[in-house]
């Protein structure tokens, strides 16, 4: 009896054991799914909550009112305050966007029409810092303006450093009108598309080459967004036209691991850099501070 007995406890212990594994693996199973799903609801576009109340102000207004479809999970947008009937630096209607932060914090968006601006509606310009530098790599970042079209567009912090220079890129790069605004809250689902026209393909030379001219200029990377084709050999010639502050220095990925620096000593300047990419995808180059960006796809 008591062998019985003691057969008997074994068996009952490894069924509860069995059980405490089953159920384990049940509530692992859940959590991962739980988290899954919470990601994946998180990375959907959504509508922008203050579109409304933007579509409502700026009826009054000579403009469509841009607002950003990027912007950091610090901000607010349902608590974004518009003040509206206010003066540009040269007399035009003016109207201010603010967002504010969790900790109390701001982003101003001041959006006018001015004297110069450009013809073409979708013409965007180079974002221009007011920044103060102690170093080329220690920046107090306070206010960035930009031109879209032939709106001026005035970003202003109330702290400096609010965001990263790739945070207020992206938030520049989405500026649009308010109507069907798909808001994102993470660079990384914020669509290429976005930031870049369609891409220009790089030819093959007679050495068998892929080769490519990319300058830098006050406005910008030309090309800012090229393919290329992977397991062919590239050579990127790197050149500057005119006054480019950080944009001498290029920091170029073509696969995880695998990467260059350049820098440009003076305007007259070029620096070389060859490779093979063997990994299809985009990559995005930049300067140190995220002011000039392109994109590089390798097919």
């Amino acid at each position: 009896m008591m062998n019985n007995n003691f057969g008997s406890s074994k068996s009952n212990t490894r069924q509860n054991w069995l059980r405490l594994l089953a159920l384990i693996i049940l509530l692992v199973t859940l959590l991962l799914l739980g988290i899954f799903f919470l990601k994946k609801g998180s990375a959907e576009a959504k509508e922008a909550p203050e579109a409304g109340l933007v579509l409502n102000t700026q009826a009054g207004l000579p403009f469509q009112v841009l607002i950003p479809a990027y912007l950091p999970p610090i901000f607010l947008r349902e608590r974004m305050e518009i003040k509206a009937g206010l003066t540009g630096p040269e007399g035009q209607p003016m109207i201010q966007l603010v967002y504010p932060t969790r900790k109390g914090n701001s982003l101003v968006l001041s959006e006018w029409i001015s004297a110069e601006a450009e013809s073409d509606e979708e013409a965007k310009r180079s974002p221009r810092c007011r920044c103060t530098c102690r170093l080329p790599d220690e920046c107090e970042m306070l206010a960035l303006e930009v031109t879209v079209g032939k709106l001026q567009v005035l970003l202003e912090f109330s702290v400096a450093n609010l965001l990263t220079y790739e945070q207020l890129q992206f938030v520049i790069d989405t500026l649009g009108p308010a109507a069907n605004q798909q808001v994102y809250s993470s660079v990384e689902e914020v669509p290429l598309t976005y930031s870049f026209p369609p891409a220009v393909e790089v030819p093959v030379n007679e050495e068998g080459v892929q080769e490519l001219t990319l300058v830098v200029t006050p406005d910008g990377y030309s090309p800012v967004h090229f393919a290329v084709k992977k397991d062919i050999p590239v050579r990127v010639i790197f050149k500057q036209l005119g006054q480019v502050g950080c944009g001498n220095e290029l920091y170029l990925d073509w696969g995880e691991g695998e990467s260059a620096y350049l820098y440009l000593a003076s305007p007259s300047d070029k620096q070389v850099v060859e490779f093979t990419p063997s990994q299809p995808g985009e990559y995005i180059f930049h300067c140190p501070h995220y002011i000039y960006r392109g994109a590089m796809t390798i097919e």
